[in-house]
């Protein structure tokens, strides 16, 4: 997202997805998904060209160094210059002429073949000391790749005398390491090095889990089976509601929000169907929270946040649980911005009305917060600057109403890191005014996502975050009693002379403690919940065994959700136990962290910035939202990323005690629903949702058998009505010309579907109701799922829209015992290919599994019976066209065997 950082902060290009240009949703892709298109991105925002020519070399002004081939290896280059007088507000030095920055050429040879048998650390640094102590001297590093890829790998702006540029495996070619002054009023000697160190990858043990005592998730559920939804959010209500939300891009002017009433097994989606809008704007970023208490009508406030085109938000706000939307724009305060260009909001709930919204402000580069009275529909003028310089400001959040502020209201707290500082802020008046400390300090550079903070029931703090350089991820906690101790004056490095004694541990945070382990080699994205019993605290991350550095295009990988679980992070032996939350990898290959840098590492921003866990108080289980992208093993970049749900099933509550039963077993062969909850018009924008339930896409049950004629399967749906009337009776509350009944699955390494139609009659045509089927492959759709036509292909999937009629699919329908009976052959019918895949393989360091045939006893995936309202015209049997579809109910989400 940004192309820079700021006054003193560490900064790699783009690796603050959260600076300067528009948000990860906005299109913010590579290859298929272009990262900015021109029509997205603001004017005002420049991006960073790298340097043309070459500045005054250092001594010597180039060297070679070869990669050792072996493990356990040093190697080190040393150089000298003088960094020319002049200023850099940039913090970049290639945004400066060729002349103002020192250059060291080091050419890098890689053996054929090392990366296989060892990871190698690259660690370049420039050091030095004021020529005259009274003057002013900050210098900045800026590490650029060969020409032939164009990426920069970094650039290191801090107050410290020494800057810091880090990667890993990087490839054979010529690098500049550029030395430029942030401010510095004469010429300033200095001394660079690059260290490379090497490791075995195959050798490597990681710190050992506890036992996870059962801890489980149950499969996956799509929340949004359509639409693209970027980095989603998830937040639980007290009363145990969970609301889901996603930025679609500013293309789209849309983040789509949904809410499950009954765990986490269905998801009705949030605004008027079939667009379902929460706003008329937003796109870029998410935010929503709900209020802690009631509110006059007896619900609990909902209240959500969209980032425009860098120019502010749209908001909107519920008060009945997400049936009636009302949003404001810029003629009524919804919009908020002060300074120049915004980024990445949060909002948080301090009582059942008052809403406080913090948000990156660009120019200065701040973090603000206003403040709504009204449920966050408008905001009043900013109340605080909530951290100065930060990089990455995570989400606010609350301790328990026992541990209520002076002036009445919840105390407030975030985490935010600037350079090597993970920080935290403390507001004691509603947003007013914010207290400040250090938390944890990482020379690696904490950056690898947001860090995200907790609190459990007795008021202790979890911070999660995750270093850039190794890509671990770390848990700091604070003790309650020691909350009274943040109050320091923050520099980015909490050792400077200007804080001599601003450390750590004079707040009382713990030592970081590593939270990934066993096999996992590399972290992103981590995520905390606490919110339960003292020292129960959950951390989510993307996780694979490869070990190296995912940004780059070269990456290979299998990812999962990890869920790693502590329920004694206060002990002095603290542990965490770690499991697969996801049945099979979401994602393949690179996960890149350099916005606008993507475009030149090869790395794939498909998966935005992050994702989210959160403990639901009410049935006290673990609930992950992430995405699956549908990529596959060596493409550029991944698809339409659905926003999936899975809830915890086994294993120690948050809560205390344990959890069980809910949607299991994982592995079975039927899923049952309760009637009553096929909902129309559950939601609307500015009018209020009157549900009402649609008996003919009520689902009961879906049951999968064997189709042994084919080698396939049939997969039986049981609704409760499908009587004419019915039928007729959904169309109309939808305003459909069709409805369609879905088996959606991962069928290998991409989401699969089998579809059936029903069409009713047409008087003018004199065609009679009919029924058709289909198989349908992964399919995406470009400008029917946008408002502004686009060259994407990616914005929103389809469902039986045109194509092979049928891929010999036979189909039933029995309006009497309302059942749709689809089996499904192992092959196409029409020309023999496969249809039906498995995946085969292990997930370890650079392994991806193999999409093979499916056989008797394969496995798919995360299969979920959709009901839908198709508004688009129909042509003949086959669907011509589809837009967004409505949808209206699903079964529980389970994996199942072919038979």
């Amino acid at each position: 997202r940004s192309q820079r950082r700021r006054r003193r902060r560490r900064v790699v290009l783009g690796h603050d997805l959260h600076t300067v240009l528009p948000s990860e949703a906005e299109d913010l892709r590579v290859g298929p998904k272009s990262l900015h298109r021109p029509s997205d991105t603001p004017a005002a925002v420049a991006t960073v060209g790298l340097s043309a020519v070459a500045g005054q070399a250092a001594t010597p002004s180039s060297q070679s160094v070869t990669v050792p081939a072996t493990a356990g290896q040093t190697v080190t280059k040393t150089w000298s210059g003088t960094i020319p007088a002049g200023t850099n507000p940039s913090s970049d030095c290639t945004t400066l002429p060729a002349a103002a920055s020192d250059i060291e050429t080091i050419t890098v040879g890689v053996p054929s073949g090392a990366y296989n048998a060892v990871t190698a650390t690259f660690t370049f640094s420039i050091t030095w000391k004021p020529v005259v102590s009274s003057t002013t001297s900050d210098e900045i590093l800026t590490v650029v790749g060969p020409r032939a890829t164009g990426s920069e790998i970094g650039s290191s702006d801090t107050s410290a005398s020494t800057e810091t540029v880090t990667g890993s495996d990087l490839p054979a070619g010529n690098y500049k390491a550029e030395a430029c002054g942030f401010a510095n009023t004469q010429p300033q000697p200095y001394t660079g090095k690059l260290v490379i160190t090497t490791k075995s990858r195959t050798s490597q043990t990681g710190l050992p889990s506890a036992p996870p005592n059962g801890l489980a998730f149950s499969p996956s559920v799509a929340a949004d089976p359509q639409r693209d939804e970027a980095e989603p959010l998830i937040e639980t209500a007290p009363d145990g509601r969970t609301y889901t939300c996603g930025p679609s891009g500013f293309t789209s002017a849309a983040d789509y929000a949904q809410v499950s009433t009954d765990g986490g097994n269905q998801f009705h989606i949030l605004g008027t169907q079939p667009r379902g809008q929460q706003a008329l704007g937003g796109g870029g970023d998410c935010a929503i929270n709900l209020a802690p208490a009631k509110n006059a009508l007896g619900n609990y406030q909902y209240a959500y946040a969209g980032l425009g085109a860098l120019n502010g938000f749209t908001t909107s706000t519920s008060a009945d649980n997400g049936h009636t939307l009302l949003s404001a724009g810029p003629q009524d305060n919804g919009i908020t911005n002060t300074g120049a260009l915004t980024d990445r909001q949060w909002n948080v709930f301090t009582d059942a009305q008052t809403v406080l919204l913090s948000y990156n402000q660009q120019v200065p580069r701040n973090i603000v917060v206003q403040k709504s009275v009204d449920g966050g529909l408008t905001y009043g003028p900013i109340t605080a600057i909530g951290g100065a310089n930060p990089d990455f400001p995570g989400p606010m959040r609350t301790l328990p109403k026992n541990f209520t502020a002076p002036n009445g209201g919840r105390i407030v707290f975030f985490a935010w890191n600037a350079g090597t500082n993970v920080n935290l802020s403390v507001s004691y008046d509603q947003g007013a005014t914010f207290k400040d400390c250090v938390a944890a300090v990482d020379p690696g550079g904490p950056s690898a996502g947001f860090p995200t903070a907790d609190s459990d029931s007795a008021g202790n703090i979890y911070i999660a975050y995750a270093n850039k350089s190794s890509f671990n991820t770390y848990l700091v906690t604070l003790p309650h009693a020691s909350l009274a101790n943040c109050n320091q004056a923050i520099g980015n490095n909490p050792l400077t002379a200007a804080a001599p004694k601003n450390v750590p541990s004079a707040v009382g945070f713990s030592t970081p403690l590593q939270v990934d382990r066993d096999k996992v080699r590399t972290t992103v994205f981590p995520w905390v919940a606490a919110g339960g019993a003292p020292g129960r605290v959950a951390v989510t991350f993307y996780g694979t065994e490869t070990e190296g550095d995912p940004n780059q295009g070269s990456f290979k990988a299998s990812w999962n959700v990890y869920v790693n679980q502590s329920v004694n992070a206060l002990a002095s032996a603290r542990t965490f136990s770690q499991v697969k939350a996801t049945t099979h990898p979401m994602h393949y290959d690179s996960i890149c962290l350099l916005g606008l840098g993507c475009s030149v590492s090869g790395g794939d921003r498909s998966l935005a910035d992050f994702f989210a866990i959160k403990y639901n108080p009410s049935s006290h289980r673990l609930q992950v939202v992430y995405d699956n992208d549908a990529k596959k093993p060596g493409e550029a970049a991944g698809h339409v990323a659905s926003p999936m749900v899975v809830t915890q099933i086994g294993g120690p509550s948050l809560g205390g005690g344990t959890v069980g039963g809910g949607n299991s077993p994982v592995v079975r062969t039927s899923s049952t629903d309760p009637t009553g909850d096929a909902v129309a018009n559950y939601s609307g924008l500015f009018s209020p949702g009157v549900p009402v339930n649609e008996p003919a896409s009520d689902f009961t049950s879906a049951r999968i058998s064997s189709y042994a004629a084919k080698s396939g399967f049939t997969v039986t749906m049981t609704l409760a009505s499908l009587s004419t009337t019915n039928l007729a009776k959904a169309l109309a509350d939808t305003n459909s010309k069709s409805l369609l009944y879905v088996l959606r699955f991962s069928d290998g390494y991409q989401p699969a579907a089998v579809v059936a139609r029903y069409q009713p009659a047409d008087l003018v045509s004199g065609t009679a109701p009919r029924w058709t089927f289909k198989f349908n492959d992964y399919q995406t759709l470009a400008t029917q799922c946008l408002a502004v036509p686009s060259t994407s292909d990616d914005k929103c999937l389809a469902f039986g829209v045109a194509g092979k009629p049928g891929n010999g699919v036979i189909g039933r329908v029995d309006t009497t015992a309302g059942t749709i009976t689809m089996s499904v052959p192992r092959n196409n019918v029409n020309d023999g290919s496969t249809q039906l895949f498995a995946l085969s393989g292990g997930q370890g360091d650079q392994q991806r599994p193999a999409q093979v045939a499916a056989t008797s006893g394969a496995r798919f995936y995360d299969a979920s019976a959709f009901s839908f309202g198709d508004s688009q015209l129909k042509n003949g049997d086959i669907q011509e066209v589809q837009s967004y579809l409505y949808t209206l109910d699903n079964t529980p989400a389970m994996d199942f065997l072919l038979p």
